[in-house]
């Protein structure tokens, strides 16, 4: 079985050849396919930002790491 950073690489060059304009797709399947390199895929794989509308303000709000809680994000209008 390769090392782990061998698999790294491996999973990286996969995602350099695969559309742009599909990379949220492209990287879930390849995390359902190496779920052991989930974090470490995560943290180099760039993905565009995603927003969400507060329900109580009708605010806009980008979801990120700051206002993640579990499998859900807080905003920052209403907490």
């Amino acid at each position: 079985m390769p090392s782990p950073d061998a698999q790294v690489n491996s999973a990286l060059n996969i995602m350099r050849r695969m559309p742009p304009s599909k990379i949220q797709f492209n990287l879930s399947g390849l995390l359902n396919l190496m779920p052991d390199l989930t974090d470490e895929l995560l943290q180099r794989v760039d993905q565009p930002l995603q927003t969400a509308k507060d329900k109580k303000t009708g605010k806009m709000y980008v979801l990120c790491d700051y206002n993640r809680d579990g499998d859900s994000y807080r905003s920052p209008w209403t907490n």
